[in-house]
């Protein structure tokens, strides 16, 4: 979601223009899953405690450390940071191993210190012995159940794909129970033919099951990837779109795949959603391979993802299933770390009293505009649509797949009616206590909230997928006095050596806690974000800057202490809410016939909180 009036840089993301989002990869499940095909990487497994290739990389290399050094291997821990320092800087580029982080560096790895095929593959059916499949495997085969996934690849030796596949359909009951096609590395054919008779779904395996002894593990053996096996998968991306799971393109001979798959016509009709964790950005390979598919003109997405099972909870939340499918996955459902628990009662103490950044909502919006599609819509294309027409607006797209939006109506139905969407006179209520609260909704909301209130004096919106704030634009306005006193004299400037732009901010979101709707605010320090796919010579300097800041940032809020920051915190509080009398926020102010302008009530009081009164217990 976004708004027309916002800049390319406040609305820049992490990596650059490709940051998806996993809520929004759930509604395209939902709407195109059966034109998506996925590829599992190690990370898909590693829930399952099967190693990632991270990790094999480093038992290689201790493994060939203690043999170099004569050392008992169980008595060497890698674990300990500076264990595992000396063992990688012993093969940095250095005693028959590539650098650190180079595509080459498991194969040659595993090679170095299992030089056999036949140790090879036993090494990997010992790991993958006694796995069994994840909540993410059985996601899988609900997808593959209700019809919204056709083809699986995997890099993986293991079998929990199918092992999940067989075992959920089973269970489930489902019937006419999927005839599940799974080729090997040596069965292309099989892959092949089922690709061409449209027998689904299929489970192909690029380096081989754990059973084989043709596993290609090493760097001789992935330069000569199977060349039917390559072709299967490029004839696969003429049809589907491409989810990628767990996998970090060290591949070449795969990278090269995926790459040339660009030059067909029509390939990845669906798109590329390629997921990472978010502290784990793509490699090299991948960014490049994401440009060159926006280059072509496909639609490509980074998604951050902290793994595989929160993947496969966003997607179940946002695709309809049946019911049977349903209660098999709810079955399987990791149990959650975090519980909701009932707050302690009873009574406090009047001190010391603790100030809570949460703001009370008073009143929110009540409805929204449905729109009409012709024929399905990419929700991507239509934000850009109403961006490039500076439209006044807000659309979403609901897990059920309906189109919803906000704003100024003429300007919606011109900028839509090229997609073949068109705005309706039927409008929907949004019903703010119930249970669950669909996240097109709340983010509709959020981002409207967020542009209601980047239109005070001397502020502007940052609508950004990492997170949206409100930050100086204006230092020189004369209502930031309170701020830029709390704040060291100081709102905004360059960040020192760099070409970056900072200013001071505050974060922004809402949550319902004990049945009340809250406006977070947290504040922040915006930094600009780089505009554009840089060069390669840019990549550098890049990143050299965002350390830079990064480190910026650090020491200006280091000092920051308890008073400090309840100052900060203040004025920001006065700022957003002219005073502390409740303040009516319009997301555009527009006229009463030009559409629906979404309309918030926040009050000045933030929440606060006592300790409880411990009495005696009786002896």
């Amino acid at each position: 979601m976004s708004d027309a009036s916002a800049s390319p840089s406040d609305l820049a993301g992490t990596p650059g223009e490709f940051l998806g989002d996993v809520n929004q990869l759930a509604r395209v499940v939902d709407v195109q899953g059966a034109q998506l095909a996925w590829f599992l990487g190690a990370g898909a497994s590693a829930m399952s405690d099967i190693p990632t290739a991270g990790a094999l990389i480093l038992r290689f290399k201790q493994e060939l450390y203690c043999a170099a050094h004569q050392l008992d291997v169980q008595d060497i821990n890698p674990g300990d940071p500076r264990t595992r320092a000396l063992i990688e800087g012993y093969f940095d580029g250095r005693n028959g191993l590539p650098p650190l982080g180079d595509p080459e560096e498991y194969s040659v790895a595993f090679e170095t210190a299992y030089p056999s095929p036949d140790l090879r593959a036993d090494l990997i059916a010992d790991l993958c012995r006694g796995r069994g499949p994840n909540y993410g495997h059985y996601l899988l085969a609900a997808l593959m159940a209700a019809g919204r996934l056709h083809v699986v690849f995997s890099t993986n030796f293991d079998d929990l794909v199918e092992a999940g596949a067989h075992s959920l359909f089973e269970l489930a009951g489902v019937t006419p129970r999927p005839s599940l096609a799974v080729a090997g590395l040596g069965e292309p054919e099989l892959a092949s033919r089922a690709l061409q008779k449209s027998s689904f779904p299929l489970v192909a395996k690029l380096h081989g099951d754990f059973r084989s002894v043709r596993l290609k593990n090493s760097v001789a053996e992935l330069a000569v990837q199977d060349v039917e096996m390559r072709h299967v998968l490029r004839s696969a991306l003429g049809r589907f779109g491409l989810v990628v799971a767990g996998y970090s393109g060290r591949d070449r001979s795969v990278m090269e795949v995926l790459t040339d798959a660009l030059d067909d016509k029509g390939s990845f009709p669906a798109g590329i959603y390629w997921c990472h964790r978010p502290n784990d950005p793509p490699g090299q390979e991948v960014t490049d391979f994401l440009t060159a598919a926006r280059t072509a003109g496909r639609t490509a997405f980074a998604v951050p993802v902290d793994n595989f099972i929160e993947l496969a909870g966003a997607i179940e939340r946002g695709v309809r299933l049946p019911e049977n499918l349903r209660r098999c996955l709810a079955d399987r459902r990791p149990t959650p770390v975090l519980t909701t628990a009932p707050l302690p009662t009873g009574p406090t103490r009047p001190y010391p009293i603790l100030r809570l950044n949460a703001l009370p909502l008073t009143r929110l919006p009540n409805e929204v505009r449905t729109l009409q599609e012709q024929s399905p819509c990419d929700l991507a294309e239509a934000q850009q649509a109403i961006r490039a027409g500076r439209v006044r607006g807000l659309i979403a797209r609901r897990s059920g797949g309906q189109l919803i939006a906000v704003g100024h109506e003429a300007q919606l139905s011109e900028a839509l009616r090229p997609l073949g969407v068109s705005v309706t006179n039927r409008t929907e209520t949004l019903n703010w206590d119930t249970e669950i609260l669909d996240p097109a909704d709340h983010g509709l909301a959020l981002d409207a909230l967020t542009l209601g209130l980047g239109r005070t004096d001397g502020l502007r919106h940052v609508l950004a997928r990492r997170g949206h704030q409100v930050r100086v634009a204006d230092a020189k306005s004369s209502s930031l006095a309170r701020l830029k006193s709390a704040c060291g004299g100081t709102l905004s400037g360059t960040v020192p050596k760099t070409s970056l732009h900072w200013a001071e901010a505050v974060g922004l979101n809402i949550e319902r806690r004990q049945g009340v709707w809250w406006l977070l605010v947290v504040p922040e320090i915006w930094i600009s974000p780089p505009r554009g796919v840089p060069s390669p010579e840019d990549r550098a300097v890049r990143r050299a800057e965002q350390l830079t800041s990064g480190a910026f940032v650090q020491k200006r809020r280091a000092t920051r202490y308890n008073r400090d920051a309840n100052a900060i915190l203040d004025a920001w509080v006065r700022l957003l809410c002219t005073g502390l009398a409740p303040r009516e926020i319009k997301t555009w102010n527009l006229g009463p016939t030009e559409g629906l302008d979404p309309i918030f009530e926040v009050d000045g009081h933030t929440a606060f909180s006592r300790p409880l009164q411990v009495t005696a217990q009786p002896s």
